[in-house]
């Protein structure tokens, strides 16, 4: 049996519910036809719900179906009562499929489903003749009878009419045939030329065999490179070596699942190595014919030896076996033209033990010759390069070594990595746990510029804490953009948080640089040899355990997108500044599933995750550099930081100290002086109006992009909730009505406080009653108005309002609040806007930084637009102790102040 088909039955056998059927022309989409997702009859609704639809209601539930690669989709069961329907369907499965594909859906608890895709003939008909099952009985739930010794299933009901074409038992007028694939030899040169894309990957995949055989190095030796006729390469180790059995049943037998275990659940389970407890990294059973991309003939000799363990199952001793595998093919004999079956391959069991290559240990030896490439020096350079990264950073060499000759002097003088590692400016080692347990240990120095100082971060509590709440927004936001209702979210939210990371642990090294020239001198005497060191090894590579896996961190895969974030803000570091290292435990990561063409891991839901996680950490790596990196900046450029209004103000001071003769001209400077400042202040205020529109009509435009689909959905109700789509349609009039307001021209002028206020908390209403965050407001009764512009009111409250509902996010508490309260600075108004989160993380400095921002997605200029905006009204504070703004002892979150004392004159 397949892999697939062999988890498919014993899933079913292990199952609560299960369900198969052959894939209809409506399933498949091919007949145009409108309804959507998986039709399943009435007398299989078990699988979706415990009772049956109720005609003339809708219901849906979601649940987690987990596919056989992997993927995770949340998908919705629905039962459509309405109207003239009466119909089940899931819809959301996140595939696609074929006619006549043999889907199997199995339900393992209430929320949790396992699913399999069989597309073969020769599947098909295995999977039915394994639960004695006809065609006739798909459609419809699995009549599983176990043997005797297994629990019985509870009686099986199959009462409910047919009523549905798609009902109807498909045809007994047919002839049942038994048929196999029978594959032309040539696919084997396919394995190794379509499979492995380049002689890199071909040596590594080599590699990978010593490293799951426990050998303790690996040797790769060039022979006689220059000339093609002659060339051969030799992969030697000293691993357990193969047994005539390992040979002919796995090593001679494509996409064997020897390294590949499936428990009774069809789940994956993990088989260690005996010597070293290895976590074998080799699985696919396609990575030997690796050899035919190196060349076109094979010789392999082997010498196999037996494990020796205690009664707890660990190792004691290696005994060698008596006898040595030779074997060897010419890979121009598996052509289009012969059938794998008839392509013999002779190996031969040598029993001689004078003659044995292994005399005194166990290990394999692999010759490749006729060659298919000329090698030269860059080559060369470049395959060492590649073979330096393929073992993590954190292997022990002394537990596993990769030792690389070409048998002449192309690698002399190779650049080592850890001296360039050495001079990065900006160092960071980060851990989460699998259960969002955060380590956050960060460096800034510069070796050649000790006037510049450098800064530590370790045993900070700020970042060394349990940050699942602090992940929870970027979780969210996946959701969102997969366009799951707020409330289906919301319950999957909790759900996450009461498991741990799929993927398990993440541990992160990165080594990050800046490369303009005056930057270089201030790290290295050298700075041509880093700049090409960067060049060669720049990336954030992935590895499980020791190996890594490709092709992360590969020239052109940004497979953060760090160049775009770059891109779209200056704030974040571009992709080839960086030198980094993911470690995964191999164990705890088996939601990782690596493509069968080494291009990386299979995109399901656990690798969407692990990427959010990775650029969270990222995130906080970035705003820490930025830190370090605008101090730095100003030190080489001799900027003292003056604001503009400061600069000016020197300017005219010099001119009044100035010894001018003619007062004429001396005045002209100063009218001058005077008119830029005035010119910039315009333009200051005309950039400030469209960023303060753009800001709140976003936010609003936002929502009403997610309350259309739900007001579609009220009007296709039958029949239509009134009640509901009223309550739509004036949840859409605020939005719009909100953008109105900003896009109007007021001017300065009396703005109603009160107003104001409630106009900003219209386009929060859903947010906050889905985060269950109440609002508290306090007004002063003498304090109605405040003289301002009524849209940079809005904007500066919306933009308050929405930090502190994506930091309430952030944290897990019952009683999640936000304070807006209105009160008295000597004769002026002051609006406070508080909350109970997290609070702030940084100094007042930088949180008003133009760009500075802890959000993931973030831009960093509303704190700056507040900042900028209440320098005409009054001014902004910022407090980071509760103390100090005399508020309620709850709020001991962030804490901003408006304080509206210029310009108030009516």
């Amino acid at each position: 049996m397949t892999d697939e088909l062999s988890a498919a039955v014993a899933t079913v056998k292990n199952g609560e519910v299960s369900f198969c059927k052959f894939i209809s022309p409506n399933d498949a989409g091919t007949t145009g036809a409108h309804q959507a997702g998986l039709y399943v009859p009435k007398n299989a609704y078990r699988l979706i719900f415990d009772t049956p639809g109720v005609k003339g209601q809708n219901r849906e539930q979601f649940v987690e179906l987990t596919w056989f690669d992997g993927q995770t989709t949340t998908c919705c069961f629905k039962y459509y009562g309405t109207g003239t329907r009466n119909e089940y369907r899931i819809t959301r499965l996140g595939k696609s499929f074929n006619e006549d594909d043999l889907v199997v859906i199995v339900k393992q608890n209430e929320i949790d489903y396992k699913g399999f895709i069989l597309r073969s003939e020769v599947e098909k008909d295995l999977f039915l003749r394994e639960l004695d099952l006809t065609r006739d009985d798909t459609n419809a739930l699995i009549k599983y009878v176990p043997a005797a010794d297994e629990f019985p299933e509870q009686p099986f009901d199959d009462s409910e009419s047919v009523t549905s074409d798609e009902d109807l038992p498909v045809s007994n007028n047919s002839e049942a045939r038994n048929v196999s694939f029978k594959p032309k030899a040539h696919i084997l040169t396919l394995l190794g030329e379509e499979l492995i894309k380049d002689p890199v990957m071909a040596i590594y995949e080599l590699v990978k065999n010593s490293y799951d055989a426990d050998s303790k190095s690996v040797n790769v030796y060039f022979n006689n490179i220059t000339d093609l006729a002659n060339a051969t390469i030799i992969v030697k180790d000293s691993g357990i070596g193969m047994t005539d059995q390992i040979l002919e049943n796995v090593w001679l037998e494509p996409g064997t699942a020897f390294r590949k275990s499936v428990d009774q659940q069809g789940k994956r389970t993990i088989i260690r190595t005996p010597i070293y407890n290895r976590v074998p990294m080799g699985e696919k059973g396609v990575g030997r014919f690796a050899v035919h991309k190196l060349g076109n003939v094979i010789k392999l000799i082997s010498r196999p030896g037996k494990i020796i363990l205690d009664e707890n199952g660990k190792f004691l001793r290696k005994e060698l076996l008596d006898y040595e595998i030779n074997l060897e093919i010419n890979w121009r004999i598996f052509t289009q033209s012969k059938y794998l079956s008839d392509v013999k391959i002779d190996y031969y069991k040598n029993t001689d033990p004078e003659s044995f290559y292994f005399k005194n240990d166990t290990g394999t030896y692999i010759k490749v010759s006729g060659l298919k490439e000329v090698w030269n020096r860059g080559m060369a350079r470049q395959l060492k390069r590649h073979t330096v990264s393929m073992v993590s950073p954190k292997n022990d060499p002394d537990e596993f070594k990769i030792d690389l000759n070409f048998n002449n002097n192309w690698l002399d003088r190779f650049p080592d990595i850890n001296e360039l590692l050495k001079q990065a400016p900006y160092k960071l080692v980060a851990i989460l746990d699998k259960d969002y347990n955060f380590t956050f240990d960060y460096e800034f120095s510069l070796a050649n510029n000790k006037t510049a100082g450098g800064r530590k971060i370790k045993d900070d509590k700020s970042y060394d804490k349990n940050i699942l709440g602090m992940i929870r927004p970027m979780f969210r936001k996946y959701y969102e953009d997969k366009g799951l209702d707020d409330s289906v979210i919301e319950e999957i939210l909790e759900a996450k948080a009461k498991e741990a990371l799929s993927f398990g642990s993440v541990m992160i090294e990165l080594y990050s640089y800046d490369m303009d020239s005056a930057s270089l001198k201030d790290v290295t005497y050298t700075p041509d040899i880093l700049k090409k060191t960067l060049k060669e090894q720049f990336g954030i590579k992935v590895f499980k355990n020791d190996l890594r896996v490709y092709d992360y961190g590969e020239p052109g895969n940004d497979w953060l997108g760090l160049d775009i974030k770059r891109v779209n803000n200056k704030t974040w570091f571009s992709n080839n500044q960086n030198i980094g290292f993911i470690y995964l435990d191999a164990a705890g990561s088996g939601s990782l599933i690596e493509k069968t063409n080494r291009e990386g891991f299979i995109k399901n839901e656990s690798f969407d995750l692990f990427k959010i996680v990775v650029e969270f950490i990222l995130t906080q790596f970035k705003t820490e550099r930025l830190k370090d990196r605008e101090q730095w900046i100003r030190l080489n450029k001799k900027d003292n930081g003056q604001s503009f209004t400061d600069r000016i103000a020197n300017f005219v001071a010099l001119i009044n100290d100035a010894e001018i003769d003619d007062e004429s001209k001396k005045q002209k400077l100063l009218e001058q002086a005077s008119q830029i400042e005035n010119d910039y202040e315009k333009a200051q205020e005309t950039l400030l109006i469209p960023a303060g529109v753009g800001m709140t009509a976003s936010v609003a435009l936002h929502e009403i992009e997610k309350l259309v689909p739900r007001m579609e959905e009220t009007v296709n109700g039958d029949p239509i909730d009134t009640e509901r789509i009223r309550n739509q349609v004036e949840e859409l009039d605020d939005y719009v009505s909100g953008i109105l307001s900003v896009l109007k021209q007021s001017g300065t002028k009396p703005v109603e406080i009160k107003d104001a206020v409630n106009q900003a908390l219209s386009n929060y209403q859903l947010k906050l009653k889905i985060r269950k965050i109440n609002i508290e407001q306090i007004y002063e009764d003498e304090l109605q108005t405040v003289n301002c512009d009524k849209r940079y009111l809005v904007t500066m409250l919306m933009n308050l309002i929405d930090n502190s509902i994506y930091w309430l996010d952030n944290v897990y508490k019952e009683d999640k609040s936000i304070l807006i309260k209105v009160a008295k600075e000597g004769d002026f108004a002051k609006i406070i806007v508080a909350d109970n989160g997290p609070g702030f993380k940084d100094t007042i400095s930088e949180i008003v930084t133009p760009f500075f921002s802890r959000k993931e997605g973030g831009i960093g200029i509303g704190m700056y637009l507040i900042d900028t905006i209440m320098m005409k009204y009054g001014k902004l504070k910022i407090f980071t102790d509760n103390a100090e703004a005399d508020l309620d002892e709850k709020y001991t979150g962030a804490i901003v102040e408006l304080v509206f004392n210029k310009n108030q004159e009516v």
